[in-house]
């Protein structure tokens, strides 16, 4: 008897990747179903399930309930697993109790999932973005998830915070996505890093894009002939556009939309990040496996792996983009500091955030799920 899981989420197709192989991988018998709004990624024992055809016609949430209602019923369905929990969470907390089966909340985005109310912003959520009454939704959160089975946290910041809330500590296990080292690694030790500085996000308000610009401007004034890399887009193209131009970074700036990352990291000596809010971001984790030197926000389980003296430098949020580039120019004056970060960058992913390592935690958190069990 296969173990059948149903996921509902919306990620992007690095995250599917990085969160569902593992998973996956981790028995021979698990069959996952996932519900979203779109075709995924080509997985073995995954099938993608989103609105069609004669579903359209409910609408998008309205189709994604339907279907996320059909397959959670199905009478082969052991497992939900729900990777946000505005709203897929809300949905799926309430299937799985009907259908008397657990629930396990991913907290991708960190703290965040349930304490958002004081700075919407922090959230790339649609429906928390868009709400007049953002208390309400938290308070909603708040409640699913500590009706869940089981949460999955990025580190250990996040675990602290639930415990402190009250969540039981027993069901609040830390794992996160993955890193697959056979598409994330060094490459060729004399591959030319002619990037700077890479930076990996969507262009918008929580990744603070303008901010992030005017440290690569101040990078450029220190070290002239800098060159820069910027892959994503979002709702903030346009302002983004304007301020390469206002700060005349356009000709030093790389900047395009791809899946295929992997080269552009091998070119960059320092991931940069700056978002207001962070779980554990997995394109830092990816960096860093490339041999980058991680340069983030100290928010949300960053510290979990950007480790200063050890692996990289973390920054406080509320700073300026002055002290961001303190930071950065240590690594780029420096090579044999650089050097020594990278080495340790890429060793801690490979040890601690290896496909291997995460297949294995699956195994010992499915083990209860066993056809003997």
């Amino acid at each position: 008897m296969s173990l059948r899981i149903v996921i509902t989420t919306t990620l992007n197709n690095n995250l599917f990747l990085s969160a569902l192989l593992p998973l996956v991988r981790s028995r021979p018998d698990i069959e996952v179903i996932v519900v979203t709004d779109r075709q995924g990624p080509s997985v073995e024992r995954v099938r993608w399930v989103w609105p069609q055809g004669f579903w359209k016609f409910l609408g998008r949430l309205g189709a994604r309930l339907a279907l996320l209602t059909r397959e959670v019923f199905h009478p082969r369905t052991r497992l939900t697993m729900a990777y946000n929990v505005i709203p897929h969470g809300l949905f799926m907390r309430f299937l799985a109790r009907l259908r008397r089966i657990p629930v396990y909340f991913h907290f991708f985005a960190g703290r965040a999932e349930i304490h958002f109310a004081h700075n919407p912003l922090i959230s790339h959520n649609r429906r928390i973005l868009r709400s007049k009454h953002p208390e309400r939704l938290e308070r909603i959160a708040d409640r699913a998830s500590r009706r869940a089975d089981m949460i999955f946290v990025p580190g250990p910041r996040t675990k602290a915070f639930l415990i402190n809330k009250g969540y039981n500590p027993k069901k609040i296990l830390e794992l996160h996505t993955a890193v697959d080292l056979e598409r994330f690694n060094r490459g060729s030790d004399d591959q030319e890093r002619d990037f700077d500085i890479i930076v990996v996000a969507q262009i918008n308000k929580n990744k603070r894009p303008i901010f992030t610009l005017e440290i690569f401007a101040e990078i450029a004034r220190r070290k002239p002939g800098a060159r820069f890399c910027w892959l994503g887009d979002g709702p903030m193209h346009d302002d983004f556009d304007a301020a390469l131009d206002r700060l005349g970074l356009h000709s030093a700036t790389t900047w395009t939309l791809t899946d295929d990352v992997t080269p552009y990291y091998r070119r960059a000596r320092v991931f940069l990040l700056a978002s207001m809010s962070e779980g554990m971001s997995q394109s830092c984790m990816e960096s860093m496996a490339c041999g980058c030197v991680p340069v983030t926000s100290d928010t949300g389980d960053m510290s979990h792996v950007v480790r200063p003296e050890q692996t990289g430098m973390l920054v406080p949020v509320e700073t300026s983009p002055t002290q961001y580039a303190d930071a950065i120019m240590l690594f780029l004056k420096d090579n044999i500091l650089w050097q020594n970060h990278s080495t340790a960058a890429s060793e801690l992913i490979v040890r601690e955030h290896s496909f291997t390592t995460v297949i294995e935690a699956w195994r010992k958190v499915l083990e209860p799920l066993s056809p003997s069990s």
